[in-house]
């Protein structure tokens, strides 16, 4: 799911109308039944009812409407934020990295320094915490708002950050009809035999699944990988699969039929921070994006 197609879905539902919403959005109708059909299989669920009155939200589409029409306001005033600054004739450049949940989660604060550093020209570089952390050490980026473990303890230093938002902890995402859904906690040694969709080792959860299940006698059987939250989320009911998420992620990435339950593992938190070289120059610039992210 991309903000394009959230734009699309919200223009639709807005007008309940297929051929305003192509007029109000420059596009052709065709490209607008295209997107919403390829939106319900990324997503695996009808954001639409088949009714004699159209374009009748589900559960799930009213779900989506409610939380991408914030989403996308937030989007557009970020993306104005960065038109306004076109007027400057020399911005200075810095580069963060962060994760997919970090940027929902820090997006206000982000917002704000961009407001009263408009010479700033911020480059958001989102991958993976080992990723970031790598990328940060081979000096791609200037600074990474990145998870624990410090991987590269020689390079880098993380400071951690006691704001409101301290880390994350992970949960196992289990469809409904699984047995394990009526357990109040799960471990690794329950989830032994399970079918996985997973994140990749470009991600903190990605690599716990592996290195614990090994460490507790066996090799996960993931039958899904991907990167994009959403996707495994709503990929559980179709593939008969689990999946390790960050709870913190629930209110995004809502789901019918699923639940999320604890995981009990002496790792399944993790603390986050702010990251920077150690032979790095911090200019007042990247200490006031610092103060401005522990304004969280």
């Amino acid at each position: 799911m991309n903000i394009q197609q959230l734009k699309y879905f919200i223009e639709i539902t807005q007008t309940r109308n297929l051929s305003s919403a192509a007029r109000n959005l420059f596009v052709t109708q065709p490209t607008l039944s295209l997107s919403i059909k390829k939106l319900e299989s990324e997503l695996n669920t009808s954001l639409f009812v088949h009714t004699d009155e159209p374009f009748q939200l589900t559960t799930s589409g009213a779900y989506l409407y409610e939380k991408g029409v914030d989403i996308v306001e937030q989007f557009d005033q970020l993306i104005e934020d960065l038109h306004q600054m076109n007027d400057r004739t020399e911005k200075k450049r810095i580069k963060i990295g962060l994760t997919t949940l970090f940027s929902v989660q820090f997006m206000k604060e982000i917002s704000i320094f961009l407001q009263t550093h408009p010479y700033i020209d911020l480059n958001i570089i989102q991958d993976g915490s080992p990723e970031l952390q790598t990328k940060l050490k081979n000096k791609e980026i200037d600074i990474g708002l990145i998870s624990f473990p410090n991987n590269h303890p020689e390079q880098i230093n993380i400071e951690p950050l006691e704001t409101t938002t301290k880390g994350y902890n992970v949960y196992v995402v289990v469809p409904e009809n699984n047995p394990l859904s009526k357990k109040h906690e799960l471990t690794f040694n329950d989830l032994k035999g399970q079918r996985f969709s997973s994140l990749s080792t470009k991600y903190m959860i990605g690599r716990l699944l592996l290195e614990r299940s090994r460490f507790f006698g066996y090799e996960p059987n993931i039958i899904l990988q991907n990167d994009d939250l959403q996707v495994l989320i709503h990929s559980l009911q179709k593939n008969d699969s689990i999946c390790l998420l960050p709870i913190e992620y629930e209110i995004v990435g809502k789901s019918d039929n699923v639940k999320w339950i604890p995981l009990k593992d002496r790792y399944a938190h993790f603390p986050i921070g702010i990251a920077l070289r150690k032979d790095f120059n911090i200019t007042s610039d990247i200490e006031d994006f610092i103060q401005a992210i522990k304004q969280n």
